[in-house]
């Protein structure tokens, strides 16, 4: 499917990942809001660099792990960009622990992980789905991870946030089709910012964990978006791309 001129919402799509994600649309001729809740000089650098390509972009604010904030930023990004065709729920946050140190966790802790990585996604699929089916379907692509399919990533709160996240996907493919497909991309680690809470040890256990011996490329990982969106014929998968870590 040729994307030029489609609409692309991107949560937390100014860092990392998302940038990448972003960027590559933008390529694609897709214009795009780029979501952020803290990071206002990043979002805004990714957006002039989608419109240096020569789409239209603009950054928004908005706190994805609040339901009205969530349902406010999808609405004004139909209304700034004519429509939404593709919804990328890529905003993430973790706490990082040990899983031995069950300690380090608290109730709270458990509660903001899951509102951010695997409510947001219910919430902002739920408003981006109207405005989809008004015209005529739409992609939805959740950023997942593989934590979510094994026991392993930054702490056992976000894991299982992850793992939410993974069925809240494969639900939703059920409740949305068949006008919009959703389906879901599971990174293995990548060295952007988020990484920076893994000290060299870790990152050389995930290297060596992985059957290619190294980490995960942002931007090879951001291309599985691209092509998830040009795809009509899947819903509900999940696509793992990290190096062969969780055969």
């Amino acid at each position: 499917m040729d994307l030029k001129g489609k609409a692309a919402l991107i949560t937390g799509g100014g860092t990392g990942l998302g940038r990448a994600i972003a960027l590559q649309l933008a390529r694609e001729g897709v214009n795009l809001v780029i979501n952020y809740s803290r990071s206002v000089e990043d979002a805004e650098k990714t957006v002039a660099d989608a419109c240096a390509i020569g789409v239209k972009a603009v950054a928004l604010k908005a706190d994805v792990s609040k339901f009205e904030e969530t349902e406010n930023l999808v609405a004004k990004s139909a209304e700034l960009l004519g429509g939404l065709d593709i919804l990328v729920n890529n905003a993430g946050t973790t706490k990082f622990a040990t899983f031995q140190d069950l300690d380090a966790l608290d109730h709270a802790d458990f509660i903001r992980l899951y509102e951010t990585n695997a409510m947001a996604i219910y919430s902002a699929s739920r408003a981006a789905a109207k405005i989809m089916r008004s015209r005529g379907g739409g992609h939805i692509i959740n950023t997942v991870s593989i934590a979510g399919l094994r026991p392993l990533g930054s702490s056992i709160a976000y894991a299982a946030s992850k793992a939410a996240g993974i069925h809240i996907t494969k639900c939703l493919a059920v409740a949305l089709a068949p006008e919009i497909k959703v389906n879901g991309v599971a990174p293995g680690l990548i060295l952007t910012r988020w990484a920076e809470g893994f000290n060299e040890e870790q990152i050389k256990k995930s290297e060596q964990q992985a059957l290619l011996k190294q980490t995960t490329n942002v931007e090879e990982c951001a291309s599985m978006f691209v092509s998830i969106a040009k795809n009509d014929s899947m819903t509900g998968s999940i696509i793992t791309v990290d190096c062969g870590q969780t055969v």
